[in-house]
């Protein structure tokens, strides 16, 4: 699956269009997204491979039960309210900071080991461990985790594909440093103990329209049994694929930096043998009870399916 030789010019063209016309219900919103990314479809485990092969530098992994989702952090989807005429969102600055301080009031009821109070990423780290919506977004070095997060169950929507996300790390950190860097006082943001604990700083207060790695000071097993780590935007009041497509438009990559692999349900079962047999499955990656029985279930639809040896 090569990359398109002139996916740099269409993107250009497209971006010239709509400075043209800002208001059309085209650019509007995340409606844009699709143009700054390489849509691809594995039709095989071979094709997944392939596909994988081609990626160059760091690469960070999302898998997603249906394709057709866009990248929402949990508290974007959770502060969505939807109405006759549209929709709109909650303001996202105080909801998220008012889960945080009831989060934060409450949890040493149930956890005798807690973060610092001023660990801001440990503790949206242990909001998100906790299906609290948070403003992070869930991304892993591994894309056959991921993989096995897109294809653990089947799609339900008409498409019936699901899909695996990438995005060029370091592109990401490049354009990072670049803004981040461009304010007086940022330290050398090459220490990882300096530059976790800048950031760390940057989560209470409203930044720049910027994406971010975030590693959180304290892990958990399930972080590392994924090699998990966060990915966060700095600005609430905008979309991570609205963020995305801003950095992209400053300077358009001569390259595609983010990409999405759809796999139909039709190759799932498959897959997912695939990664049984490189252990990675449910009981693997969430090392508790919960995982083990999870990874039970999916092991019985295996044999009803005829796929288990």
């Amino acid at each position: 699956m090569p990359i398109p030789h002139d996916w740099s010019k269409k993107l250009n063209v497209f971006l010239d269009e709509w400075k043209r016309n800002p208001r059309r219900e085209a650019y509007l919103g995340d409606g844009p997204f699709d143009n700054f990314i390489l849509t691809e479809q594995a039709e095989s485990w071979d094709a997944f491979l392939g596909w994988l092969n081609e990626l160059q530098d760091l690469w960070c992994f999302r898998g997603q039960r249906e394709a057709s989702w866009f990248l929402h952090t949990s508290l974007d989807r959770a502060v969505k309210k939807i109405t006759a005429s549209g929709y709109y969102h909650l303001d996202r600055e105080i909801e998220g900071r008012e889960l945080l301080f009831r989060f934060q009031q409450q949890a040493h009821r149930y956890l005798h080991l807690l973060p610092p109070d001023d660990d801001l990423s440990s503790w949206f780290a242990l909001m998100q461990h906790h299906r609290v919506p948070t403003r992070f977004l869930d991304w892993t070095e591994s894309s056959y985790v991921a993989l096995y997060f897109a294809v653990e169950e089947e799609s339900q929507e008409d498409e019936k594909r699901s899909a695996l996300w990438a995005i060029d790390l370091v592109w990401l950190e490049r354009k990072g440093r670049e803004l981040l860097q461009s304010d007086a006082g940022t330290p050398d943001l090459d220490d990882p103990r300096t530059r976790a604990e800048y950031l760390n700083s940057l989560l209470g207060c409203e930044g720049k329209p910027l994406i971010v790695r975030i590693n959180a000071l304290r892990s958990n097993e399930r972080m590392a049994a994924q090699q998990g780590f966060f990915l966060c935007k700095l600005f609430h009041e905008a979309s991570f694929n609205q963020i995305l497509m801003s950095m992209m438009i400053k300077e358009v990559p001569d390259r595609p930096v983010v990409r999405k692999l759809e796999i139909g349900n039709d190759h799932r079962i498959k897959f997912l043998k695939k990664l049984r047999a490189m252990n990675i499955h449910r009981a693997s990656l969430f090392p508790d009870l919960d995982g083990f029985g999870r990874s039970l279930q999916l092991d019985l639809e295996l044999k009803v399916k005829g796929t288990l040896e």
